[in-house]
């Protein structure tokens, strides 16, 4: 007589059976986000698909909708995030210095540190690809105002508002431009196109404090100016 072996062992629980969690509402949009910040930096957001996205996130196309009604809010969502992050930061970093110059330097310190750290969203936001849509571009221009008017509250001299403005703008510009000069030196087979780097192994702050010593060299010079050139200092 055989005896059916299987039929005198135990069931196993429920706990034994390995399951799936299902993410909180939240944090399945954070994760999504995530995602798509890289999808859509990698290419473009005309030639990503929300399939696309949707594969690398793990979840169906429907579950993208349930948090953003097309691509393009998600896409703007992403923009908006980014920038509101960005910014946060520096102001953040500014905000601890007790100096003037600590200001400077925290802030071109937080503005290195934050594109090292999150590459494909700093790609994302500066890339050329939202410029050339005008509803992005202009989320990009109110990015962009934001800082503008952060660090034009930071500068403290005895100047008029529209100076000032100017000068910040020579700030920001001076950072993004060596961001992307100091990006384009790094080994790509050491950090990989849009991968996050561990910015405290690199030389990114060194570059950041060379910026700064630059900028506050030339903030340290700033004069009131001659009333007569007032006009020459007016922006668009």
């Amino acid at each position: 007589m055989i005896v059916d072996q299987s039929r005198n062992r135990s069931r196993p629980s429920q706990s034994e059976f390995p399951t799936q969690t299902r993410l909180p509402a939240a944090e399945r949009k954070v994760l999504l986000m995530h995602h798509a910040i890289k999808c859509f930096a990698q290419s473009s957001y005309h030639s990503t698909s929300m399939d696309e996205i949707a594969l690398a996130s793990g979840v169906t196309k429907p579950v993208i909708y349930q948090h953003f009604s097309s691509k393009r809010d998600l896409y703007a969502s992403l923009i908006y995030s980014i920038g509101k992050e960005l910014c946060q930061q520096i102001k953040a970093a500014t905000e601890s210095a007790e100096s003037l110059r600590g200001r400077v330097e925290n802030g071109y310190l937080a503005y290195f540190r934050f594109a090292a750290e999150n590459r494909a969203g700093y790609e994302l936001l500066f890339g050329t690809g939202p410029r050339r849509d005008p509803e992005f571009r202009q989320l990009i221009v109110d990015i962009e105002e934001e800082i503008s008017d952060l660090v034009t509250s930071k500068i403290e001299a005895d100047i008029n508002e529209t100076y000032r403005r100017f000068l910040a703008l020579g700030v920001i510009s001076l950072a993004e431009g060596t961001v992307r000069r100091w990006l384009g030196t790094l080994d790509p087979k050491q950090y990989p196109r849009l991968e996050p780097i561990d910015f405290d192994h690199t030389d990114g702050a060194l570059w950041a404090q060379r910026s700064a010593n630059l900028i506050w060299a030339g903030l340290r010079s700033v004069q009131r100016e001659d009333p007569t050139v007032y006009e020459l200092w007016k922006l668009p």
